[in-house]
C-alpha cells in the first residue's frame, strides 16, 4: 500500500543518503486505525519506519524533491512503534530531511506525518484539498509534526483542509507536541474547516512546543466547520506553556472568529506577537485595486480578457477551452500585492486554479495561492509579493469553459497593527 517503504530494525547500522526526485505517488486511499502500523496497512506515498527505541539516528540525509503526492491516505511518514508512548519524548531516529518543490493534493489525512526527526526543511511546497469525503478516527491536518526539532519552513502553503464526514481538527498545520526550534517564514495557511494553526501538546505527548518562530506568515483559516465545543479561532493553543513568537504576520478573521483560543490557560504565558496585523476578511480588498493591462491565453469573441479587468459584473473573460488557461495582469512596473479578488460567472464551474506571480530574478512564475471553487466572489490573501505581473491559471473546471467576471490585485495595508510581549494577552484571546 506504500510507494516507497524503508524499514530499520532495532540496532541496525546508521544509514545515510536517500534522494527521491520527480516521482509521482498516487491513488492509495486505504485507511485504518494505525496504532500498530505497519501491521495494519494504510495508503502512503513514502514511509520510513524505525524499530529503534533508543535515542539514536537510524537514517539521515533524506531529500524529497519535485514530487507529487495525490489521492493518498497520507503522503509521507516517518514512523516508529513509540508514537503513542508518552515516555519517549525527545527521541529522534531520523535526521536532516528535506522537502523541496513538492505538491500534496486530494489526500485524506496528514500529508506530512513527520515524527522523531532532528533537522529538516520544507521549501516551496504546496498542500491542497485534504480530508474531503473522508472520516478520520482522530483528526485531519495539512501537516502534522511531532517530536521534531531544528526545522525551517519557507515559502510554502497549506490550504483547503476539510473535516469531511466528521473528522476532528481540520487545521492547516499541527505542531502536535515536543517540537522545538521550528522556524516558519513566508508561509500561507488558509481555508480550513478547523483553525488555521494548531499548537498542541498533551494529546500525544506531555511536552509543549518550544522555540516556535513564525515570521511574515499569513493565516486565513476561516474555521468554517469547527468541532464543538471549540470556538472559531485562527490559532488553537492547547497550553500557554507553548513558546510561539509571531512576527510581521497577518491574520484574517471571518465572522464570529477569534484570533486565539487557549485550552489550558496559565499565568505564565509564553506566546508573543510583534508588528502583526489583524483584520476582518470582509474588509480585505478595500483600497483601490492596482491598475493593470489584461491579457490571456485564449478568448472567445465577446469574452475578451479586458472584460475581466474591472468591476462590471455584466462583462467577463471566457476561454476557448476548459483547462490550462490563464488570465494575466501586467502592472507595467513592480507592484506590491497582498490580496486578490476573483469573481466567477454563475454559468462557470472552476474546480482548481493557481494564482502566480512573476519572479524577475529567476525568471519564472511562482505560485502564491492554490484555490478550488471561486463562486460569486472569492478573496485570496497571500504572503506579500512585489512583482510586475500576476496571472490566474485555470487548471480545470467541472464542466465547460471558465468564465471570469473579475480578477483584481490589491496592496491593501489596512488592519489593526498590534504587538504583544511574552506574558501579555493578544486581542481576541479566550481561555477555557
Amino acid at each position: 500500500m506504500t510507494g516507497i517503504y524503508g524499514e530499520y530494525s532495532d540496532g541496525c547500522p546508521a544509514k545515510r543518503f536517500i534522494w527521491i526526485e520527480d516521482c509521482y505517488f498516487h491513488d492509495s486511499l486505504l485507511y485504518q486505525h494505525y496504532e500498530d502500523y505497519p501491521k495494519r496497512k494504510i495508503g502512503l506515498g513514502i514511509c520510513f519506519f524505525s524499530h529503534e527505541r533508543d535515542k539514536r539516528i537510524v537514517l539521515s540525509d533524506i531529500t524529497v524533491k519535485n514530487c507529487v503526492f495525490r489521492r493518498l491516505a497520507s503522503g509521507f511518514w516517518t514512523n516508529s512503534p513509540d508514537n503513542f508512548n508518552k515516555n519517549a519524548s525527545f527521541v529522534y531516529n531520523f535526521a536532516n530531511l528535506t522537502f523541496e518543490g513538492c505538491l500534496f493534493e486530494e489526500g485524506y489525512q496528514w500529508q506530512m506525518g513527520i515524527r522523531g526527526v532532528a533537522g529538516g526543511s520544507v521549501r516551496h511546497c504546496v498542500t491542497h484539498d485534504i480530508g474531503r469525503g473522508f472520516r478520520a478516527f482522530n483528526g485531519v491536518a495539512g501537516a502534522m509534526f511531532f517530536r521534531c526539532k531544528d526545522w525551517v519552513f519557507e515559502d510554502s502553503e497549506w490550504g483547503f483542509i476539510d473535516i469531511g464526514q466528521g473528522s476532528g481538527d481540520g487545521e492547516a498545520f499541527d505542531f502536535e507536541g515536543n517540537c522545538d526550534n521550528m522556524a516558519m517564514r513566508n508561509c500561507l495557511f488558509h481555508d480550513t474547516d478547523g483553525p488555521g494553526f494548531l499548537l498542541c501538546c498533551y494529546a500525544s505527548d506531555g511536552n509543549p512546543n518550544k522555540g516556535i518562530r513564525m515570521e511574515n506568515c499569513v493565516l486565513n483559516g476561516k474555521a468554517k466547520r469547527p468541532i464543538r465545543p471549540m470556538p472559531k479561532a485562527e490559532i488553537i493553543n492547547t497550553t500557554d506553556w507553548t513558546e510561539a513568537a509571531w512576527k510581521n504576520c497577518r491574520f484574517y478573521l471571518s465572522a464570529g472568529e477569534i484570533l486565539m483560543k487557549v485550552m489550558d490557560p496559565e499565568k505564565n504565558r509564553k506566546s508573543s506577537f510583534a508588528n502583526c496585523v489583524l483584520k476582518d476578511l470582509s474588509a480585505a480588498c478595500s483600497t483601490p485595486r492596482l491598475p493593470a493591462k489584461v491579457s490571456t491565453s485564449s478568448e472567445v469573441p465577446g469574452g475578451e480578457a479586458a472584460k475581466a479587468g474591472g468591476n462590471d459584473s455584466a462583462t467577463a473573460w471566457k476561454a476557448t477551452v476548459p483547462e490550462s488557461q490563464w488570465l494575466q495582469l501586467d502592472f507595467g512596473r513592480p507592484a506590491t500585492i497582498t490580496e486578490f479578488k476573483l469573481k466567477e460567472d454563475p454559468v462557470s464551474s472552476v474546480a482548481r486554479y493557481v494564482i502566480e506571480c512573476w519572479d524577475d530574478k529567476a525568471p519564472k512564475w511562482i505560485s502564491c495561492f492554490n484555490g478550488g471553487a471561486i463562486g460569486g466572489e472569492f478573496v485570496a490573501p497571500i504572503v506579500s509579493r512585489t512583482t510586475s505581473k500576476a496571472r490566474l491559471v485555470i487548471v480545470r473546471t467541472i464542466k465547460g469553459n471558465p468564465v471570469i467576471t473579475s480578477f483584481e490585485a490589491y496592496n491593501d495595508t489596512t488592519g489593526e497593527v498590534f504587538s504583544v510581549p511574552v506574558g501579555g494577552v493578544p486581542p481576541g484571546r479566550t481561555g477555557k
